[in-house]
């Protein structure tokens, strides 16, 4: 493949760099497309000279037509030793390849749709110039017009583990919810939907989580339940615990990233008011959760 050629809209795209924590979110992203039958893309963007960079080297008689050649075939070798892994661990799956010299943040964001996954690693610190370095993972899911993936590895089974979605109630969810049932579904995993309110008083005695028999919340739990309906019924294998926990959202899901595998939220870039917590919080995850993020743009969703 090269960047003439259309990316599938129903394609999983990861990006590379050569750093292992792209090789983890490469092994993810091909499981994720080979538990869905989804098209895989790999892609590399080698950041390109700056003018003054070119100029300089230029005066000291680099060839820098040749030295861009260069760049590119060390892009494709890198690729295809993505593709050997992939085509190791799943045999069939169909695989994609797009590497070209071009800015890797506004490359992957050029790449991203409503109906595409975009995966990337956690930080890239590989021996190519890191295509995550300055925290591109963070741009892409605040700025992607589509979900986006951040793979972070984890050591050891996480309790209760599955798949935990933030639910904001606030109209905004149905993307959200689509992502993460969407996840648990086709890696057999259950699902936690967590909304979280504020309540001082209770706070201040130390009550967070909510017990599932705590009267008074009756009105609550009906809209989280109302909420969660469509989505359950279009899953019915996949089981469901709704969670109600008060406090700060940011830190309630930080928290919730110690014991989950993977944590799905909603971003609004910006915000009304009454929707700051939820708005804000996902850069916050993405930034320092202990699992995987998806993170689906509010704003993008919601029209």
């Amino acid at each position: 493949m090269n960047d003439a050629t259309p990316v599938p809209h129903d394609a999983i795209v990861v990006g590379l760099d050569g750093s292992q924590p792209a090789a983890t979110a490469l092994d993810w992203a091909a499981e994720q497309a080979a538990l869905e039958g989804r098209p895989l893309v790999l892609v590399h963007a080698a950041p390109p000279l700056g003018a003054g960079a070119a100029a300089s080297l230029g005066s000291l008689g680099v060839d820098t037509v040749r030295l861009r050649e260069e760049v590119l075939n060390d892009a494709h070798g890198l690729l295809d030793r993505a593709a050997e892994r992939v085509a190791a661990a799943h045999d069939g799956l169909v695989t994609h390849r797009l590497a070209l010299v071009a800015d890797p943040r506004q490359t992957l964001l050029e790449l991203a749709a409503p109906d595409r996954l975009l995966v990337v690693g956690s930080r890239g610190m590989g021996p190519v110039r890191s295509l995550l370095l300055g925290s591109v993972s963070l741009a892409l899911t605040k700025h992607a017009p589509g979900p986006v993936v951040v793979v972070r590895p984890t050591e050891g089974p996480r309790s209760p583990g599955g798949v935990l979605v933030a639910v904001a109630l606030d109209g905004t969810d149905a993307p959200v919810l689509d992502l993460a049932f969407r996840f648990a579904a086709s890696r057999g995993l259950p699902l936690t939907a967590l909304h979280c309110f504020w309540d001082m008083n209770e706070i201040s005695r130390g009550a967070v989580d909510v017990p599932d028999d705590e009267p008074g919340l009756e009105e609550l739990r009906d809209r989280l339940a109302a909420a969660l309906a469509d989505h359950r019924a279009a899953y019915p294998s996949v089981p469901v615990h709704p969670q109600l926990t008060r406090g700060f959202v940011d830190a309630r899901v930080l928290d919730a990233t110690r014991r989950a595998d993977l944590v799905v939220l909603g971003h609004q870039p910006k915000p009304r008011l009454g929707e700051l917590v939820y708005g804000s919080v996902a850069p916050q995850v993405v930034e320092a959760g202990q699992c995987s993020v998806a993170v689906v743009g509010r704003a993008e969703a919601a029209g």
